[in-house]
């Protein structure tokens, strides 16, 4: 769905101005544990947020293999996750059980059951070497780069929207890149940003967020120079954002928040269109505000999403047993049903659905086609129902849709 942004924010910016931000854990878990997280077969994983959903599927696939193999994750923000797999220094590459400091949260590694469910466990002493670090950026854009004499692959999971959100008694529906550059680049430029002029109500992240470094390159703000209060998690800005019910202060609120935790909270926060520049037109991320289609994210109109990326060392091209285990789930040709189910119930979107791609944080765009296409059940799962032709087999398709992958036919 298209918005007409008219009220365009003013041609002329003020410089930017900082706002120290502190950092903080991504969903903490914040129990203290009566379990050890040692155990033969243990896959240490490290990172987004986003990707927990998806550890608990996997966690299950992996129970049936022989042997089975188990999941250890702590998640600490995308670009953690990256200096997991890329820093040089190995304090760097472990983590640690992380216990509550003053105003700092515990944030202990969850192990991940047969049956998906989770419980947090207590890491060894000396930290345990993290396998595969998840972020939802690109590596570049937390500056990191592949040390010499060591080899990293970037192994690309489901795509992952980010959007700007407002609480339900906002009236606001729209914003423009350069509207979110007065917002978050100069604390309001005095007014010209209105509503939103009040930095006591963005509802920010920091630089170790995905979601914040994202967005920043959509508006041209440094995510280390943002304006507002931290929130310490995408759960934290949600939390604080959708309690405000009185008009007048959720009419000066603005928050960011990736598309899965957004599209759980439809009744109490909205997603706002976003006009990228260049843009004539807002588009949010679906083809209205009430599907679930993820329409104009799949078809490149909607700008702000990038892949999930899974990172690990390898030797002579190869990951390890344990990283293999993990990362070929997300890298194969072909999702198994259960992850490509969970991927699109969590409101992300699995790459098969895609019409275009990328390979840099917020570049260019290209067409993308693959033989395990994917959209029609896509639109089934998301939406309830797919427009496309249900079959058994390719025989059943016609030659314009000639593939039958997850039964329907699909074009290629």
């Amino acid at each position: 769905m298209r918005y007409d942004l008219r009220r365009r924010a003013p041609g002329s910016w003020l410089g930017v101005l900082a706002l120290a931000l502190t950092s903080a854990m991504a969903h903490a878990q914040t129990n203290t544990p009566t379990i050890s997280c040692a155990g033969p077969n243990t896959i240490y994983v490290a990172g987004s947020s986003a990707i927990r959903p998806f550890l608990g599927v996997v966690a299950q696939l992996l129970a049936r293999e022989s042997p089975p193999w188990n999941i250890v994750y702590q998640s600490q923000g995308s670009c953690t996750g990256v200096k997991a797999i890329f820093s040089t220094d190995p304090s760097a590459r472990v983590i640690k059980d992380i216990p509550a400091s003053g105003t700092r949260a515990a944030n202990y590694a969850i192990l991940f059951r047969a049956d998906g469910s989770a419980q947090e466990c207590s890491l060894a002493t000396e930290g345990s070497v993290v396998d595969v670090g998840v972020s939802d950026v690109y590596a570049s854009t937390c500056d990191s780069t592949a040390p010499a004499n060591v080899q990293i692959a970037d192994y690309e999971g489901p795509i992952q929207p980010m959007t700007f959100v407002v609480p339900a008694a906002s009236s606001q529906r729209s914003i423009s890149a350069e509207a979110a550059y007065l917002v978050f680049g100069t604390g309001g430029n005095k007014g010209a940003a209105a509503p939103w002029t009040d930095q006591n109500l963005y509802f920010v992240r920091n630089s170790s967020s995905g979601t914040q470094q994202m967005i920043a390159r959509a508006i041209g703000v440094p995510a280390e120079k943002w304006w507002g209060v931290d929130r310490a998690s995408s759960d934290g800005v949600r939390r604080n954002l959708k309690v405000l019910l009185d008009g007048s202060t959720a009419e000066k609120a603005i928050g960011i928040i990736s598309t899965d935790i957004a599209d759980e909270e439809r009744s109490n926060l909205r997603i706002l269109a976003f006009q990228g520049t260049g843009q004539s037109c807002g588009f949010l991320p679906d083809s209205t505000p009430f599907a679930k289609d993820k329409q104009n994210v799949r078809d490149g109109h909607y700008p702000i999403w990038g892949p999930v990326h899974f990172y690990t060392r390898t030797e002579n091209g190869l990951p390890s047993a344990a990283a293999a285990a993990l990362v070929s789930r997300f890298a194969a040709a072909r999702l198994e049903k259960e992850l490509l189910d969970v991927i699109i119930q969590k409101h992300l979107v699995p790459k098969c659905a895609m019409k275009v791609k990328r390979s840099s944080e917020m570049g260019p765009l290209s067409p993308y086609s693959t033989d395990s296409r994917c959209g029609c059940y896509f639109d089934l799962v998301a939406n309830g129902a797919s427009s496309c032709k249900a079959c058994n087999g390719p025989a059943d398709c016609p030659s314009s849709a000639p593939a039958c992958n997850y039964g329907y036919c699909e074009a290629l």
